[in-house]
């Protein structure tokens, strides 16, 4: 990590961020234009903008201290800053001009590449609030060549053993500057309701990126601020559930690698605080993506640590775990398997009719559970039980737009296994009316599988 400071080094060095060089000719200097013209277009001085990245610096935990010098070397095209001080200038930029302003349009290094190979570490606490933050706001800007860095089936096996084995961190509480309140949790919790019912009617690639930039705005300064270790517990898990929804919603615009990546950093912050069911959720979120990557063993080992980090959660946890387990015995071919663990899924069910779940888990109602049965019993080949699960499913509602597409979906695969001609047809084009509006590279892949009659590998 560089050191705080903001002097100038004769020799090529980094100082507060900043990578200097020395020998340079004051001809050879190339100003930075770009750069300047944001600064005037602002009415910033350089005192200004130095003193409103030392401000972003010190809410996101940043060690650097930004001088005017600083900022004047940066526009004389004599030094330039490292990635992580970039990054915090560019967001300064970019929410005074209402537009992304990325590093490589003033002529600076991203470091992208590092992110995208860091992000698959998994590591202690403080490197997950590091790799979130920087994934945020990649996400936000958009950069698919980076955050559709390639799936690592192999990074998540380790990762999984430590999270399920490890107690939870000694140590939660925070000492930054900004001190957060419980009104800034229930901020978050509210956004993130929010941005899951947008995702439910418009699909994972619609509001993503302003989800992004919201946690990149607010989240990052609470991970990095002062809180005491029960306000710790309660924001690392606001967090775990937002990450989680933006993993998903990552999943869904077909962006395997940034969900990868969601999905590591998230199960190191359930891990933290001890959250056995948070820890479970991970992993069903990795069987999810392992069979979009045609991995069918790595789809069950998933499911399996789902159910064993689910053992002492809540019913409702365990009924989520074991459907999942359903569904990935029924692409290895094991429908005997795939009907026992749709009545275990079933029993933990009616158990938890008498109880709460967690908060995170509240759209997992008798429908989602029958629709997620029926897609098991669909890939098994066995119709009848599927009929029936589906009668379950139905009358879905309005808002959960994406949910009645693929339960169309799971019932023309089942029209087909009964032998039904016509009735797949005419149930795939109404999905497609349906999903016109949705910005879904996954369920439009889906649609493209199930006109083509090819199997349903995905769920």
């Amino acid at each position: 990590m560089p050191r705080p400071g903001c002097g100038f080094s004769g020799t090529t060095a980094m100082e507060g961020g900043v990578m200097t060089a020395s020998g340079t000719k004051e001809e050879d200097r190339i100003r930075n234009e770009v750069l300047c013209k944001h600064l005037e277009h602002l009415g910033w001085s350089v005192s200004g903008f130095a003193r409103r990245v030392r401000e972003r610096c010190q809410a996101v935990g940043l060690p650097h201290t930004v001088c005017p010098s600083t900022v004047s070397r940066w526009c004389k095209g004599s030094a330039v800053p490292s990635a992580e001080l970039a990054a915090a200038a560019c967001h300064v930029l970019s929410a005074a001009l209402h537009r992304y302003v990325t590093p490589e349009s003033l002529g600076w290094s991203s470091g992208t590449a590092q992110v995208a190979a860091e992000s698959l570490e998994y590591r202690d606490v403080p490197h997950a609030v590091c790799m979130l933050s920087q994934l945020w706001v990649l996400d936000s800007m958009r950069r698919r060549s980076v955050v559709k860095s390639a799936f690592s089936a192999s990074v998540f096996g380790p990762a999984s053993r430590e999270a399920l084995v490890m107690p939870a961190d000694a140590v939660i509480g925070g000492r930054g500057p900004h001190k957060v309140t419980a009104a800034d949790i229930d901020l978050l919790d509210e956004q993130t309701w929010l941005y899951g019912r947008l995702d439910s009617q418009h699909g994972g690639g619609k509001f993503r990126g302003v989800f992004a930039s919201m946690m990149d705005t607010h989240a990052t300064q609470m991970l990095n601020g002062s809180f005491s270790a029960r306000t710790g517990r309660r924001l690392y898990g606001s967090v775990v559930d937002a990450v989680l929804a933006m993993a998903s919603m990552a999943y869904d615009d077909q962006l395997p690698g940034l969900a990868q990546r969601y999905d590591l950093q998230a199960m190191r912050l359930a891990q933290a605080i001890g959250d056995r069911a948070r820890i479970t959720r991970v992993h069903i979120h990795q069987a999810r993506l392992a069979a979009t990557q045609g991995g069918q063993e790595d789809v069950l080992a998933h499911a399996r640590s789902a159910v064993l980090a689910a053992e002492g959660s809540p019913a409702l946890v365990r009924a989520y775990a074991s459907v999942t387990e359903a569904r990935a015995w029924a692409l290895i071919g094991r429908p005997d398997h795939v009907v026992a663990a749709v009545k275990r899924a079933r029993e933990f069910f009616s158990r938890a009719q008498g109880g709460t779940g967690p908060a995170w888990l509240e759209w997992f109602d008798r429908r989602e559970l029958e629709g997620q049965a029926a897609w098991a019993f669909a890939v098994a080949e066995l119709p009848e039980q599927g009929v029936q699960a589906l009668k379950e499913a139905s009358a879905v509602p309005s808002d959960r737009t994406r949910d009645t597409v693929e339960l169309l979906i799971t019932e023309a695969k089942l029209a087909r296994l009964r032998g039904d001609v016509s009735e797949p047809g005419v149930l795939a084009r109404r999905a497609s009316r349906l999903s016109q509006h949705l910005m879904s590279r996954r369920l439009a892949e889906r649609l493209s599988r199930l006109i083509a009659d090819e199997p349903l590998h995905d769920f």
